[in-house]
Formats: structure tokens, C-alpha cells, sequence
């Protein structure tokens, strides 16, 4: 069984807490902003909907006016048990979207620069100044419980045009009892700049050569026979990373990996309830934030492909059909 973190501080011990809802770590995240957006920002814990010139809208849960990007950051407050694609992914595009907006632009200025001066935050800055920063730069900062394979490809893929986006864990211990500890990074240009060189990567592709030199001879052609059929599945395509190569219906959809062991392949695989393994060569693996596969099992002969293919094919078609 796998433990959860844990915090010992004084004697105590201090669990990972699971956040009930978005709406309970959102109400946390808000007492806390000084303390994770730094000094030289202003936050607005402001719900409101942002529309492109086209109609396309959402609601953040927040701003940040960042002085020392010099830059807007637009926050999202998100569990990683949310639907990766259909909820987290559609809400920082239509964000994106709506942010080309110039009117959009000015009225955010105008709201942050009417909130600076009220609370007299910034007694130097103009309103010129809001609307420079607001004008020409913006990002999106999301706040989640915990980071997962498949938001890194999110987070690479919404920044690969420029746009600075920001994935940061917000962790909570608690003890017996009820006493909390937060963990997270705050939210200076220095010490994002180490979190994302540990949360946000790009894949690294290497030929298939140098996967067919860590095991021996057969492997190739067992190989050969498996990602033949594999990539003959209507569309599917092959991507070769460092430690393994991977299998996906899109960017964001991987069903299969096979990784090369000195003497077999390593095949993992995703599937849900009605996965169907009647030899029984497979076993069940509980999913990390860094490794999202349900089963595993080797292919050591030829003989063994055509099972290893009815496993695979029940693979593409969970993710096919969610």
C-alpha cells in the first residue's frame, strides 16, 4: 500500500490533506495570496467573465498584476482529479482566447488601477502604467493540489506560442489534531524559474535505434511485430521519448507504452473496469501524478505478440471511448 507524504514537525505528524472541492482550496488559496503572489503584485479574487471579440468566454477565478514581470497573470484555482481535457484544457484556451480582446484589456486595467488606488497599494503608478502592463503581456498562473503527466503537456503545449503559464502545487498537512501546514512555491521570478525546470518539460524524442540497444537481438524483432500493428490501428501514432516509446490517438490521448528491458518489452497500458485479460499475464499499477498507466505486463517472444496486440487493442478502445 502507498503511504501518503508526511510532515513531522515538533512530534506531530502532519498528513497530505485531500481538498474536498475546488471551492475549498480556492478559499485557501485566497487567504494566502501575499504569501504566494509576493509583494510587488496586486490580486483581485474577482469572478468575472472574460469574452474574446467572438464571443468566446470564461471566469477565472482571479488576477494578478505582476510588477515585477511586468505582466497580468490570470489565475486558476483547479484539483487534478478535474477532467484533464474537457474541463481544465477547455478553460486556460478560451482564457487565452479572450485575452486578444483590446476592450477587454482596457476595462481590466481600468478595475486594477480603481483597486490601487482605493487600497493605496502603489501610490507611484498611473493608470498608463496598468494599462502598458495589461496591454502587452499576460499569463496564466494555475494553483492545483497536484501536478500529473498529462498537465505538463497541457502547461508545454499553452506556452509554446510565448505565453507564460504556470502550473504551481498548493499542498496541505494537517495533523490529528486539525493543526495545518501549507507547502508551496511562492510566486517570485526566481523561485518559478527553479519549479518549472522540476513540473515543466518538453518530451525529448530519440530514435528507435537507441531503445533497440538496451536489450538483446530478438527484442528487435519482437518489437518490429508489436509497433507494426500497433501503428496500423486507424489513427494512432508512434512517438519514440527518452525512456520509452508511446503510443497516442492525439497529443494529449497516450494509450500504450513499451519500454525496452534487457530481455523484454515492457508494455503499459491504460484501460478502465471492462479490460479483459483471460491468461492473466497482466497486473494492475496504481497511477502517480508522473506515470498515468493501470497495467503492465512483458513480451519476451514472438509467440507472445498476438495476445499482447488483444490487450493493446482494449487499450485504444477505453481511450477511444472517453
Amino acid at each position: 500500500m502507498e503511504g501518503k507524504p508526511l510532515i513531522i514537525q515538533n512530534g506531530n505528524k502532519f498528513q497530505l490533506y485531500t481538498y474536498k472541492s475546488e471551492k475549498e482550496l480556492e478559499n485557501i488559496v485566497t487567504q494566502y495570496t501575499a504569501e504566494i503572489f509576493g509583494k510587488d503584485s496586486v490580486y483581485i479574487n474577482l469572478k468575472r467573465k472574460i469574452t474574446s471579440v467572438k464571443g468566446i468566454s470564461g471566469i477565472p477565478d482571479g488576477f494578478v498584476l505582476d510588477f515585477e514581470r511586468k505582466k497580468l497573470f490570470i489565475v486558476e484555482v483547479e484539483l487534478i482529479s478535474h477532467h484533464i481535457i474537457d474541463h481544465i484544457t477547455r478553460q486556460l484556451l478560451c482564457f487565452k482566447i479572450a485575452m486578444n480582446n483590446p476592450e477587454l484589456k482596457d476595462k481590466l486595467a481600468q478595475e486594477f488601477y480603481e483597486k490601487i488606488i482605493r487600497d493605496d497599494l502603489k501610490k507611484e503608478i498611473t493608470l498608463l502604467d496598468v494599462q502598458n502592463i495589461i496591454g502587452k503581456n499576460f499569463g496564466i498562473a494555475i494553483l492545483i493540489d497536484n501536478i500529473s503527466e498529462q498537465l505538463v503537456e497541457i502547461v508545454n503545449m499553452l506556452s509554446q506560442d510565448g505565453t507564460d503559464v504556470l502550473a504551481i502545487p498548493f499542498e496541505m498537512y494537517i495533523d490529528q489534531k486539525s493543526n495545518k501546514i501549507f507547502k508551496f512555491t511562492t510566486f517570485t521570478k526566481t523561485a518559478l524559474e527553479k519549479e518549472s525546470k522540476k513540473w515543466t518539460f518538453k518530451w525529448t524524442t530519440v530514435p528507435l535505434e537507441k531503445h533497440l540497444e538496451k536489450g538483446e537481438n530478438n527484442l528487435e524483432k519482437i518489437f518490429s511485430l508489436l509497433n507494426s500493428e500497433i501503428c496500423s490501428i486507424a489513427g494512432v501514432s508512434q512517438k519514440s521519448r527518452k525512456n520509452w516509446v508511446t503510443y497516442q490517438t492525439s497529443p494529449l490521448k497516450n494509450f500504450c507504452t513499451i519500454k525496452f528491458l534487457p530481455d523484454s518489452l515492457e508494455v503499459n497500458l491504460k484501460c478502465n473496469h471492462q479490460f479483459q485479460d483471460e491468461k492473466d499475464i497482466s497486473k494492475t499499477i496504481k497511477r502517480t501524478p508522473s506515470w498515468t498507466f493501470d497495467r503492465v505486463f512483458n513480451v519476451r517472444s514472438e509467440n507472445e505478440v498476438e495476445y499482447a496486440m488483444y490487450l493493446i487493442r482494449q487499450a485504444h478502445r477505453c481511450i477511444c471511448d472517453k
